[in-house]
């Protein structure tokens, strides 16, 4: 009995196999996911591209489908790294010093560990080729020349796949995963834990075997980032998503009801009598308040406010020329068709239609930072140097006349931003901060009030104008949260000929304080009603020009 009690003892710590355990489908898949892009970013062999990784997760699927226990997994995979070849040790990644904890919050390599389900010698050579990564350009990925985000340019889209067969869509899905898991710098600030995420979408992507489901998995999937950069359309056409029909008006939301605000086309709105301020209650039968909810797990957005102005795009073009909409105005309501267009009949609405540069009294300058030019900066600025406050809209995109501008309002250079970027040579930790700084010395800067006026339009570039904007001695920020994405983005092609965007660059303010998701905090918050829109009013503007007082 002391022989056979020793024995069972002993038994769980040998090294040289594993318990016959079983795990599901889903698992053994996460799992390959995992591993193959672990591979692929840190091992000397398959980074160099030299052999199409792509080609051997396809033929690896199948093989760890059909595996049974754990003991037969590791096989797999003992098997895919004697075909590679050894691993030569590298004492240049040995030296790579500690890194603060904020620089590696986004690593996750735990499951080069999991005892459970690999082996002791596969979990070694795994360890040991993460201490040895490779120290090269990796042909998968690379730093973009200009800011340093992570560039995909190398990777397949396969745009004669109309609908990826079941494991090209796993391709899909192990790449993206991959390159969030480890190059998008906000993988932390997400709602939902990634490794999840990963296991529930396994399932959504070996189902989705249409025309149809296909692109919502994709969508499913890039909403689950929570990041307003995450666009999705097809690369082979970029015209794709201005195909269709469009109905002739502009919309937002305004206490979540969607208001008519403008019009894209003004003789065919008033074809079908529409008015402005006019709240939209049903679309072909359905509540506006289901379809926001339908398709809460498809539009990407940092933040609330985005995913309200991004509804726009989903629940109002179609394939018909008319729709059917329930309309409310002045308390009557009408139920009818209304008609769609063709894109190309129509125009961009924006309620940013001023001049580049206006006076709105005689001594309140106003400068439309989406059409101010850089060879225009220095003539608008002299113009309104004059003005005892100057009004600058950002609730658009502007032209890359930020730090132009900025020279203008600023005594001397300030810093406004910390960012971060990659670390390539050790995938999924961030490279060591540096600031940015804005203005210079100057006795004869502005010196009245600088109002910055924001709302969800104000992304990206945007944000990047009011961070700088804001170091100016007087600013002061009104409006709405802002789009809450910052940063370069980087494109990755997808199976199919789709490809994506995700933030790529971290960026802070000098203390640290966050811009993703929380966007550009206003000073002062101000939001629309549906009465001022009715009224024809800019209510941001107007209370900007109380602010001057």
């Amino acid at each position: 009995m002391k022989i056979i009690s020793i024995l069972l003892i002993l038994m769980p710590f040998r090294g040289v196999c594993l318990p016959e355990q079983t795990t599901t489908e889903t698992q053994r898949l996460a799992q390959l996911c995992k591993i193959w892009g672990f591979l692929k970013y840190y091992h000397p062999q398959v980074a160099t591209g030299k052999s199409d990784w792509d080609a051997h997760l396809i033929t690896l699927i199948p093989k760890v489908r059909q595996a049974t226990t754990a003991e037969q997994v590791s096989a797999i995979y003992l098997q895919v790294l004697q075909e590679l070849g050894p691993v030569k040790a590298c004492s240049k990644c040995r030296q790579t010093p500690n890194k603060p904890q904020w620089l590696t919050r986004n690593l996750d390599l735990a499951f080069l560990t999991d005892s459970f389900t690999l082996s002791l010698e596969l979990r070694q050579k795994l360890l040991f080729i993460k201490q040895n990564r490779y120290q090269g350009t990796n042909h998968y990925v690379s730093p973009a020349r200009r800011t340093g985000q992570a560039d995909f340019s190398h990777e397949n889209a396969y745009p004669e796949m109309k609908t990826p067969e079941e494991s090209y869509r796993l391709l899909s899905l192990f790449r993206y995963w991959n390159a969030i898991h480890y190059f998008f710098p906000y993988k932390y600030a997400m709602d939902q834990d990634w490794n999840q995420v990963l296991s529930m979408l396994i399932p959504v992507f070996q189902q989705a075997s249409d025309s149809l489901t296909y692109p919502k998995a994709l969508s499913h999937m890039v909403a689950l980032i929570q990041d307003s950069h995450g666009f999705l359309n097809k690369i082979t056409n970029n015209k794709q998503q201005m195909q269709g029909y469009y109905v002739p008006f502009d919309i937002k939301f305004i206490d979540k009801k969607m208001v008519i605000t403008g019009m894209l086309n003004d003789t065919l709105a008033k074809l079908d009598d529409l008015k402005v301020g006019s709240v939209i209650t049903q679309i072909d039968g359905k509540p506006v308040e289901q379809l926001v909810e339908e398709q809460r797990k498809y539009v990407p957005a940092s933040n609330e406010a985005v995913f309200y102005r991004n509804l726009k795009y989903v629940l109002l073009p179609g394939k018909t020329a008319q729709l059917t909409l329930s309309m409310e105005f002045d308390g009557k309501q009408v139920t009818k068709a209304f008609n769609r267009y063709p894109f190309s009949q129509l125009q961009r609405y924006t309620t940013q239609t001023r001049n580049v540069c206006e006076w709105l009294t005689k001594d309140i300058g106003y400068i439309n930072m989406g059409k101010l030019e850089v060879k225009q900066v220095d003539s608008v600025m002299n113009v309104v140097q004059k003005s005892k406050a100057i009004i600058i809209d950002l609730r658009n995109y502007p032209k890359s006349t930020m730090y132009h501008v900025s020279r203008f309002l600023n005594p001397k250079a300030t810093t406004f931003s910390k960012l971060t970027k990659p670390d390539f040579t050790y995938p999924g930790t961030l490279d060591s901060t540096y600031h940015l700084y804005t203005g210079r010395v100057n006795k004869e800067y502005y010196k009245g009030k600088v109002l910055l006026l924001v709302n969800e339009e104000t992304q990206s570039q945007a944000e990047f104008t009011a961070m700088i904007l804001q170091t100016a001695p007087k600013a002061i920020v009104v409006g709405s949260q802002t789009a809450g994405a910052d940063g370069d983005i980087c494109w990755l092609p997808l199976p199919g000929g789709y490809r994506t965007a995700f933030s790529g660059l971290g960026v802070y303010y000098p203390d640290g304080r966050e811009t993703q998701r929380v966007g550009i905090v206003p000073d002062v918050e101000v939001l629309p009603t549906i009465q001022g829109i009715r009224e024809g009013r800019d209510e941001v503007l107007e209370k900007a020009l109380q602010l001057t007082i």
